[in-house]
């Protein structure tokens, strides 16, 4: 059986995708992002280990780690994560006019317009409106993330919270906490915050439903509520929310299959693998190079900007074709 392996790599968490000729999901996994060598490698194990007689024909990487997933896999195509999590939403939900999307460190809004692209705004500078907030929330109160949304739900008494700033919104959790309010209400109090801060996002744009909410934050039915209410209507969560960007990656990896994939193979995850990072001085650039390895063999250097490092030497030991448009 052929299979198409989507990638989306991010800071926070590691999402991997298998589909089939037929866009069929074979195996998903998603990891959270303690080191992108090491959490790859699992993320590669899981999905071997689902798999039964499947060939990998194409690797497509998406996601803030892409260029270095893509060069440590042996990957084909590397395309945006606001890309990737259309494609795979589109593929479930053709009629999609709005997408959310709540990452661990960042959150975007993309529209559509009869299956056209319209529009997207992204926030990745501050942690307020993203998933960052509800883990440091969760912290403090001694609540694991997961179920956050369920105490949330519970919530009785309508508490409001800053939602601009995490460091503030924190600070006025203890305040009240202190004060004698409830998990339950400071959590809703929190998750309605931080919907009212992500929608601040849209002020340029038009929303319109169909609306679907994805990322691993729509798992919290507190933060979907949120948003339903401040839209007055409802908001699909797809099954897969936290692996669109991968499912989308894999559909375009399929799409754009080569004759000869360069995928290095499920055994890499056996290797040894690293990085090292080093200063480029010999311009007044500076450029900050990391440099991969396999079994201590450089296969590429990234980073450089004048071209004195660049992912020549990767494309050279591999002697394959790969598209490099990032």
């Amino acid at each position: 059986m052929n299979g198409y392996l989507g990638c989306d790599i991010g800071s926070v968490s590691a999402k991997m995708a298998v589909i089939d000729d037929d866009t069929n999901v074979l195996a998903m996994v998603y990891l959270q992002n303690k080191g992108l060598i090491e959490t790859v490698k699992k993320c590669l194990a899981e999905i071997e280990n689902q798999l039964n007689s499947t060939e990998i024909k194409a690797v497509g990487c998406a996601g803030s780690g892409r260029e270095f997933t893509k060069i440590l896999l042996g990957g084909d195509i590397a395309r945006t994560e606001i890309l990737a999590h259309t494609i795979g939403t589109m593929h479930y939900y053709p009629d999609v006019n709005t997408i959310f999307d709540i990452g661990g460190e960042d959150c975007k809004i993309i529209t559509l317009e009869n299956g056209i692209w319209r529009n997207y705004i992204m926030n990745n500078i501050c942690g307020a409106g993203t998933g960052a907030m509800i883990e440091s929330i969760a912290r403090a109160l001694n609540i694991k993330t997961e179920d956050v949304g369920d105490l949330a739900l519970r919530s009785r008494i309508s508490l409001s919270f800053p939602g601009k700033c995490g460091v503030l919104c924190q600070s006025a959790v203890v305040s009240r906490k202190n004060k004698g309010a409830n998990n339950e209400d400071i959590l809703m109090g929190v998750c309605r915050a931080l919907i009212n801060n992500y929608l601040t996002l849209a002020k340029s744009i038009e929303l319109k439903p169909p609306y679907v909410f994805q990322g691993a934050t729509a798992n919290n039915k507190a933060l979907v509520k949120a948003l339903e209410e401040q839209l007055n209507h409802r908001v699909i969560v797809p099954a897969y929310c936290e692996s669109m960007g991968a499912i989308g990656m894999a559909i375009l990896a399929r799409e754009n299959k080569p004759e000869e994939t360069n995928f290095r193979g499920f055994a890499i995850r056996d290797l040894d693998l690293k990085s090292e990072t080093f200063i480029c001085e010999d311009c007044p650039n500076n450029c900050e190079i990391t440099k991969i390895l396999i079994e201590d063999e450089p296969i590429a250097y990234l980073g450089s900007r004048c071209g004195k490092y660049n992912e020549a030497l990767y494309y050279c030991q591999s002697g394959k074709n790969s598209e490099r448009n990032y």
